[in-house]
């Protein structure tokens, strides 16, 4: 896993927690939706033992949260 963490810039086998709290306020007799999802950004690799190639992979980071919100 040391090369794919070198290649990515990050140790792929960390755990990573991400915490956000807030609030959102509906007005009287309104229902709000709130969606969250985390963000990720993706790196690929392919791997290659002995100069034969062996087959590819995926690594994803995460790096923040999307909301959505609406009034019902």
């Amino acid at each position: 896993m040391w090369k794919i963490s070198a290649n990515a810039g990050f140790n792929v086998t960390d755990t990573i927690s991400n915490t956000e709290s807030g609030s959102y306020q509906a007005p009287a007799g309104k229902f709000r939706n709130l969606q969250a999802y985390q963000l990720f950004d993706y790196y690929t690799y392919s791997i290659y033992e002995a100069g034969s190639y062996v087959g590819d992979g995926e690594v994803k980071k995460p790096v923040g949260y999307c909301y959505n919100a609406w009034i019902n």
